[in-house]
């Protein structure tokens, strides 16, 4: 979990970007911005424009807007708009959604039965299989024995993991950590701090991390582990194609 009004915060100071200037770019007025980013949602007209404010200001500070979205919605969205295994309730569920359900029931069972009935057919007597069957008077028609044919085994086949799955664990204690996909300019993807024994996974093949306790974390790609990262922090890497090949002194 971080803080949605922190993380818009500190990325419009970083950009050194005033709330006057935003206001004019985005033309979201400031203090719906003063809002977002002291997490006073109740200032704002209603949970429709939170989320589109949340997008843009997100999009306009090169931030994830589903990342912040889906910490907004975990955290403030009323249940009518945030379910959490998703989809709405049974009991709160539209009426057109019932019909074509109902609907989608009754067509399975008609099919089911025509189904039921066509093997009923099937096995019925005088049907033209047994007619077929070349058996003379008094005598017992003849099949060749079926015998089940073994069937292939599945091969197995070595698990591959892909280099863009980075894990990163605070495996010996808690570790600030600020993961950017696409360098050191790129979208923030996750900013705060690594607590102790959590392990976070992260997609790309261009990672760029600040990590404030080097000796705290240990980083695989993959199935590889990389090496370890040794010196005080603030440490800056860069795993490019599960690879460890930048540092905070221009090398690895």
């Amino acid at each position: 979990m971080f803080e949605i009004g922190s993380t818009l915060r500190e990325a419009r100071v970083r950009r050194k970007l005033t709330l006057r200037q935003v206001e004019e770019d985005t033309k979201i007025r400031i203090k719906y911005l003063q809002a977002m980013e002291n997490e006073d949602f109740d200032e704002m007209p209603g949970e429709a424009y939170v989320k589109g404010f949340l997008r843009t200001y997100a999009q306009y500070l090169g931030l994830e807007p589903e990342i912040i979205l889906d910490e907004y919605r975990s955290r403030y969205a009323s249940p009518e708009e945030y379910e959490p295994f998703g989809g709405a309730s049974i009991i709160g569920r539209p009426r057109s959604h019932r019909r074509r359900n109902t609907l989608a029931f009754v067509a399975v069972a008609c099919l089911l039965v025509l189904a039921v009935i066509y093997v009923l057919g099937l096995n019925s007597p005088g049907t033209p299989g047994e007619a077929d069957s070349g058996a003379g008077p008094g005598m017992l028609p003849t099949s060749p024995s079926s015998s089940p044919s073994p069937s292939p085994s599945p091969s197995a086949s070595p698990t591959v993991v892909a280099t863009d799955v980075v894990r990163v664990s605070a495996s010996r204690g808690d570790c600030w950590l600020e993961v950017r996909r696409g360098g050191p300019d790129g979208v923030v993807v996750y900013s705060e701090t690594l607590q102790r024994g959590i392990t976070k996974v992260f997609r790309g093949d261009d990672l760029y991390m600040r990590v404030g306790a080097p000796t705290a974390i240990s980083i695989r790609a993959g199935s590889k582990v990389l090496p370890r990262l040794e010196g005080a922090g603030p440490l800056d890497v860069r795993i490019v194609d599960g690879k460890l090949v930048q540092g905070s002194d221009g090398g690895v």
